[in-house]
C-alpha cells in the first residue's frame, strides 16, 4: 500500500525573489465539511490569490489544481510568482481540504511511512506495517469525528466553485495535472458555466481505471525506456542488456539487500525500494536518461546514485497526505477496479511481477465504506475548449488516457511530447498554455512539441 509511489504529484519549488504584500491575498473560505448533511461542519481551506503583474489587465484568472490526491498547493508560490503566465492573469491556489493549512488530517503519517519504507520489508510484511499505520490514523480520526465521507473530488470541486464566487470571478481559466486534470473535469462537468478554458496535462480521467492500470502502466513505461536505449548506439554500447541486467539486480536485491545510510539513519534498499526508486525517475525527463547509470549502480552496489535519488524524492514526499489520498481512491477508483484483470495481467503479462505492485486491495477496502456512485467513473462530455498534453513515456497516466477523454470533449485537442513524461513543465508547453488561454478558439499551435528532443543519456564511467 505504499500510496506515495504512484500518486500523482507535480511540485515544483523554485527560489525567487520576495513577493510583495500587496501583490498576494491570503485568506480562509469556509465551506460545508459535507453538503449532503444540512447540520454538516464547517472546514477551512487556506488560499492565495497573487495578483497579475500588469494591474491594468482584464484577463480572467488561473486557478492551480493540484496532483495526488493529497498534495499541498500553496507551497508552489515561489513557482508561480514569477512565472511568465502571471503576467497579465491572477494566479489562484488553494490547498484542497485535508491538505497542507486546509485542516490536514494525520499530518505525520508520510514521516511515518518513509520509517517503514527504510526497512528491509517484503510485500505482505510492508503491507501489514502500513495497515498498521492507518489503522492508528483511522482510529485518531474517529475521535475527531473526522467525517471520510467529505474527501472526494465532487466536494473539492465545489469547494473551487465557492472560492470563485467568494473571489468574484465570472470565470476561470483551469490548470491541472495528474489528480489534477480528473479534478478539473469534475469542475467543468459541475459547473461548466463557470469555466471559459481549461488546460490539462498528464491525463486522469473519472473513467481511467488507476489501480487496475498500474502494473501495466509502469512495465509499459520503463520497457519503452529501456529500448530507447537500446535503440541509441551510444547507450547501447555502454549499457548493452539492460532489460536483463535490471530483473536480474532486482532479484539480487530481493536476497541481499543493500544497507545504506540516508539522512544519517539506517535504510536498507531492498527490490521494492530499488523499483520504486526508478519509478520515480520516470517521471521526469530529466532523470529518464540516468536510469540505465542508476541500474549499473544497483549492481555495483554503489550507494551515492541512490542516495542522490533520496535526495530527490523523499522529501516530496513527506507533503503527500496519505489519509486524504486513501479517501479519495477508495471513494472513486476502488469501487470500479478490475481485481481479476490486475491479477491477469501479473499472471500472463508482467516482466516484473505482483511484487511491485504498490496496494492492498483487500485492506483498502476497509479504510471507509463509503463508495462513489457509478457517474464518478463515467466520461465527463463538454464543449468547454480544452488542451490537453501527455508524455509519451509517462508511467503513470499514459497517452491513451487523454485519447479516451477527448473523444468526449467537442472543443478538445490534444498534444503529446513524444519524448516527455509526467511532469511537463516546460518553455513549450507553457507557450501553448498561454496561447491557448489568449484564445481557445483556435486550435493551439503544437509544432514544438512534434520536435524530437532524445533523451540525453548519462554515459559517464562507473566509479
Amino acid at each position: 500500500m505504499r500510496i506515495w509511489k504512484i500518486f500523482l504529484f507535480l511540485i515544483i519549488c523554485t527560489a525567487c525573489k520576495q513577493t510583495f504584500k500587496k501583490e498576494v491575498l491570503s485568506g480562509t473560505l469556509k465551506v460545508p465539511a459535507n453538503r449532503e448533511k444540512l447540520d454538516s461542519p464547517t472546514m477551512s481551506l487556506a488560499y492565495k490569490v497573487l495578483k497579475a503583474k500588469n494591474i491594468d489587465s482584464l484577463k480572467s484568472p488561473i486557478v492551480y489544481l493540484q496532483g495526488g490526491p493529497g498534495g499541498p498547493t500553496l507551497i508552489m508560490e515561489n513557482f508561480w510568482k514569477n512565472h511568465p503566465l502571471r503576467n497579465d492573469r491572477d494566479i489562484i491556489l488553494m490547498d484542497q481540504r485535508g491538505t497542507g493549512l486546509s485542516e490536514a488530517i494525520c499530518i505525520e503519517s508520510g514521516e511515518d511511512a518513509i520509517s517503514i519504507l527504510r526497512k528491509n520489508l517484503n510485500k505482505e510484511e510492508e503491507f501489514l506495517a502500513l495497515n498498521k499505520l492507518m489503522e492508528d490514523c483511522k482510529n485518531s480520526l474517529a475521535q475527531k469525528e473526522i467525517d471520510f465521507a467529505k474527501f472526494t473530488s465532487k466536494e473539492i470541486a465545489a469547494d473551487f466553485e465557492d472560492l470563485r464566487k467568494k473571489l468574484g470571478y465570472a470565470t476561470w481559466n483551469l490548470f491541472g495535472g495528474s489528480y489534477g486534470s480528473r479534478l478539473g473535469l469534475t469542475i467543468m462537468r459541475d459547473y461548466p458555466n463557470s469555466v471559459k478554458s481549461a488546460v490539462l496535462f498528464s491525463v486522469f480521467a473519472p473513467e481511467n481505471n488507476l489501480l487496475t492500470d498500474l502494473g501495466k502502466n509502469f512495465e509499459d513505461s520503463l520497457f519503452a525506456t529501456l529500448e530507447r536505449c537500446k535503440n541509441n548506439k551510444a547507450c547501447s554500447v555502454r549499457f548493452p542488456d539492460l532489460k536483463l541486467r535490471l530483473l536480474t539486480v532486482l532479484r539480487e536485491l530481493e536476497n541481499d539487500p543493500l544497507t545504506i545510510f540516508f539522512e544519517e539513519e539506517e535504510f536498507i534498499l531492498n527490490a521494492r525500494d530499488a523499483a520504486f526508486l526508478i519509478k520515480m525517475m520516470l517521471y521526469d525527463r530529466s532523470s529518464i536518461g540516468s536510469i540505465p547509470k542508476f541500474i549499473e549502480a544497483l549492481e555495483d552496489r554503489n550507494s551515492e546514485p541512490i542516495l542522490e535519488k533520496l535526495s530527490d524524492i523523499i522529501p516530496l514526499y513527506r507533503t503527500i497526505n496519505l489519509a486524504m489520498s486513501y479517501s479519495v481512491i477508495v471513494n472513486e477508483e476502488l469501487p470500479f477496479t478490475d481485481k481479476n484483470e490486475v491479477d491477469t495481467f501479473f499472471k500472463t503479462k508482467s516482466n516484473l511481477g505482483n511484487e511491485y505492485y504498490p496496494f492492498d486491495l483487500n485492506s483498502l477496502e476497509k479504510w471507509h465504506p463509503f463508495r462513489a456512485p457509478t457517474m464518478e467513473n463515467e466520461p465527463v462530455i463538454s464543449q468547454i475548449p480544452t488542451l490537453m498534453v501527455s508524455g509519451d513515456l509517462d508511467p503513470v497516466t499514459p497517452v491513451r488516457y487523454a485519447k479516451e477523454v477527448l473523444k468526449n470533449l467537442e472543443n478538445g485537442y490534444g498534444v503529446i511530447f513524444p519524448d516527455d513524461s509526467h511532469s511537463l513543465f516546460n518553455s513549450c508547453f507553457f507557450q501553448m498554455t498561454e496561447d491557448f488561454y489568449n484564445d481557445p478558439t483556435l486550435k493551439p499551435n503544437s509544432e514544438c512539441s512534434s520536435i524530437r528532443k532524445p533523451i540525453e543519456w548519462n554515459l559517464s564511467p562507473s566509479l
